[in-house]
């Protein structure tokens, strides 16, 4: 009996530190990284979607993937949905989100900055940035993109441009 309570101890210790672990990992990626996790707000990935026109065969890269709901509504639709993700946690999120919607042929997770992204591949670029970050986000797609990239951004518009439409503060750009 003691040697099962010990087991029990043990393992409930290891998820508690598990969480404190992931929580604390949060709260410095909330407050230190240059983009911190903040998820697409359901009612508005619709409206990213439709923006965005994906066609089966086309290839969609998220820039800061999170937790891959904009990539796995992307692959629905028949896309090559590409997500670059620093946090590993978002990164496993995302994977076990694949498998279960049995979406693993379409959908690529990059644990990669993605200022190291090669927006070349894309039809469609996701873009959700904070305000101070729109510029460079704006300068990084429309030098590595190519002609015809469809540019879709989420909240805060790119500085200088001027989007094709807008729509519940979702805004449509193209090169």
């Amino acid at each position: 009996m003691q040697i099962f309570l010990a087991i029990t101890l043990l393992i409930v210790t290891f998820l508690l530190l598990s969480v404190l672990v992931i929580f604390v990992f949060f709260l410095i990626d909330l407050f230190l990284a240059e983009l911190p996790f903040v998820a697409t707000k359901k009612e508005k990935i619709s409206t990213i979607i439709k923006l965005a026109d994906i066609k089966s065969g086309q290839t969609v890269i998220d820039l800061g993937s999170g937790d891959g709901r904009l990539l796995l509504e992307s692959a629905k639709k028949g896309a090559m949905a590409i997500g670059y993700e620093l946090n590993p946690y978002l990164v496993l999120i995302t994977i076990i989100r694949v498998k279960l919607n049995g979406l693993s042929h379409l959908v690529k997770i990059h644990k990669k900055n993605l200022w190291a992204s090669d927006l070349k591949v894309a039809d469609v670029i996701f873009v959700y940035g904070r305000k101070k970050t729109m510029q460079k986000f704006q300068n990084f797609v429309y030098k590595n993109a190519k002609k015809g990239t469809r540019f879709v951004v989420n909240d805060n518009p790119f500085p200088t441009k001027k989007p094709i439409k807008i729509e519940n503060k979702v805004y449509l750009y193209k090169v």
